[in-house]
């Protein structure tokens, strides 16, 4: 393969996130497999404004994934729009049920977007109480923090009208002011670092080092490589579903970051053989989980 497909990205700055001492095992995923039934169109009816019938098929959404996080890691999960990032994240969350496998955690975890749903009919104020109550704070714990969920939000005097009366960037706000008030032990976020100005950005990303900090376990899916070099203590790159690389964050980073500008800069092909060269050996990844844990 010539040097151009495997061209160097911009170097970024060394990820200054502080070494946390790797505690117990606080989440193991064997063998997770997870497929859609779905029914294609046919070609022949593609003209019509709605297709009808079609085959059936399946939809491999996650293919064979094991992993391994412990008290003190912040996972990030990278890889390509339909690598299965999300939906490996759901799982890992107890949303959504795998074909196959099992997910072990020693606590419930919490999945945290920017998706989830509030009560359009009520205040903000009230949709603060009833998100934190949800989230298992008691009613004084919920008390406490309703100023400090304001805060963040930075939405004025609207917090105090019903939500339906929000723009989609004060909703959002809103949500991830919500979710970053919790104290979880297992914490699963998906993409909430990229909603808001740049001012609600700064804001947001220093609540989430705090919820980090108080967290003792995270999982990570944010397409900002900014982001995750930044928060992350390892990064899992995944690509059809599959794993393709678990291991420090800057070394897969780097490795991702070559993936992409050939998929880019040259397509699938080129991109196809620069994976392979950082593909990981899944017997020594599951050696690996089974000892001293993963990427060690």
């Amino acid at each position: 393969m010539s040097r151009t497909a495997e061209s160097q990205p911009d170097t970024p700055e060394p990820s200054d996130t502080p070494p946390r001492p790797w505690g117990d095992l606080s989440l193991l995923a064997t063998d997770i497999h997870l497929t859609y039934q779905v029914r294609m169109a046919k070609e022949n009816q593609t003209r019509r404004l709605f297709s009808r019938g079609g085959d059936r098929s399946e939809v491999y959404a996650v293919r064979g994934v094991s992993l391994a996080a412990r008290q003190g890691e912040f996972v990030g999960l990278v890889g390509r729009n339909g690598s299965g990032k999300s939906t490996l994240l759901r799982v890992l969350a107890g949303v959504e049920t795998p074909t196959s496998g099992t997910v072990q955690a020693s606590s419930k975890p919490q999945l945290m977007g920017v998706g989830a749903a509030l009560m359009p009919h009520l205040t903000g104020i009230d949709n603060i109480r009833i998100g934190l109550l949800a989230m298992g704070l008691t009613p004084a714990e919920v008390q406490e923090r309703i100023s400090r969920v304001a805060e963040l939000a930075d939405i004025g005097d609207s917090i105090r009208r019903p939500m339906r009366t929000y723009s989609s960037g004060m909703r959002a706000r809103l949500r991830f002011a919500i979710s970053v008030a919790a104290d979880p032990g297992i914490i699963m976020i998906d993409e909430a670092l990229s909603t808001g100005d740049d001012a609600f950005r700064e804001r947001s990303n220093e609540a989430m080092k705090d919820l980090i900090a108080r967290s003792g376990t995270g999982f990570l899916v944010n397409h900002s490589a900014s982001a995750i070099r930044e928060l992350c203590t390892r990064v899992i790159w995944l690509d059809q579903g599959e794993i393709v690389e678990d291991g420090e964050t800057d070394q897969v980073m780097t490795h991702y970051s070559y993936f992409m500008n050939a998929l880019r800069r040259h397509g699938e092909e080129t991109a196809v053989e620069v994976k392979s060269r950082h593909q990981q050996d899944f017997a020594q990844r599951i050696d690996d989980i089974r000892s001293a844990g993963p990427g060690r």
